[in-house]
């Protein structure tokens, strides 16, 4: 096994050769410098995010000679690349190995559904619960209102979401996911869901589970009047309600638009405690005692709380909530 000291003091002669080689004197990346701990520098918006040097892997196999590792967002033609960014085959007689790695982030620990979550131009929702789709096997997505990961129909696939929203400290440079797909939203006709799902960049950053409730327990249940329900949201967190009602058609106002919506789902705290407020839309209803997904909160006023029927989500989207199962 090679001796760590003398690996470390190799890695700073090729890393330093490297990115001679690559941005030359006086670039916008200069060389490392010899000493140790000096800082690497490269190219913010450039292809290559960092430069080391160990083992070589070819395929599934790991070579014996050590090689400069190059790591980059992504592979991509030479015709595609700026010289600085073409990766020469070996420096100083030591082959060179490109690693794509994407854009490197911070590992965050990870969070429990029912928290803040949005676009980054939107201020405040819930992230209701982990979903997985139909057409993406083995991913699974962040499902919360269009409303609150679409911007209302404004934004578009790929656009960046934070945990927690915006209004609530959410860094736009460290976003935990993008926006991959939201149903849209009818202008002329009646609308039956609010909904989109956003990708994970970390699949591990959400934990299945509702905070204060635990994971939800699929199937999916039809909501029945007077069905005992819960909710984690953003804003009013844990709380206990009712249905009162499982065929309403609402007028529900977005921002300079009022849109139509169809056999919604309505909820009443108990106590006489609100079961939602400004925040808290996106927050996944379960059954109080089974937590089998009842609908998706969406709207709410005068003490009134609207959600969508969970199997109209899902129908949408071709998604399946992820939770445990039943004992």
């Amino acid at each position: 096994m090679p001796d760590r000291a003398q690996v470390r003091a190799e890695a700073r002669h090729y890393k330093t050769e490297l990115l001679g080689q690559m941005f030359g004197p006086g670039a916008d990346a200069p060389a490392v410098a010899a000493a140790a701990g000096a800082p690497l520098r490269l190219p913010r918006a450039g292809n290559v995010v960092g430069v080391g040097y160990g083992a070589k892997v070819v395929g599934s196999a790991i070579a014996e000679d050590l090689a400069v590792r190059v790591y980059v967002r992504a592979k991509r033609p030479v015709r595609e690349l700026t010289r600085a960014e073409q990766v020469p085959t070996e420096v100083d007689g030591r082959p060179t190995d490109v690693v794509v790695v994407g854009d490197l982030r911070a590992l965050r620990d990870p969070v429990d559904c029912g928290v803040s979550i949005g676009h980054v131009d939107v201020t405040a929702g819930t992230l209701g619960c982990l979903v997985t789709l139909a057409d993406a096997p083995g991913e699974r997505f962040v499902l919360s209102n269009n409303h609150v990961l679409a911007d209302s129909d404004r934004a578009t696939p790929g656009d960046a979401i934070v945990q927690p929203a915006s209004m609530d400290g959410g860094d736009p440079d460290d976003p935990i996911g993008v926006l991959h797909a939201a149903v849209p939203l009818r202008r002329d006709e009646g609308n039956l869901v609010d909904a989109a799902v956003a990708r994970l960049f970390d699949p591990a950053s959400v934990r299945p589970r509702i905070a204060h409730i635990g994971a939800p327990v699929p199937p999916v249940a039809e909501a029945a009047l007077y069905q005992s329900v819960r909710k984690h949201g953003r804003t009013t967190e844990h709380t206990v309600g009712v249905v009162v009602d499982v065929a309403a058609d609402i007028e529900v106002r977005f921002d300079t638009r009022t849109l139509s919506f169809l056999d919604q789902l309505a909820v009443v705290g108990i106590g006489g405690d609100d079961f939602s407020d400004g925040g808290d839309s996106g927050s996944l209803i379960v059954d109080a005692v089974t937590r089998q997904p009842v609908a998706l909160l969406f709207a709410g006023g005068g003490g009134v709380t609207f959600g969508n029927a969970i199997g109209e989500v899902l129908a949408a989207l071709d998604a399946q909530v992820v939770g445990e199962a039943a004992t």
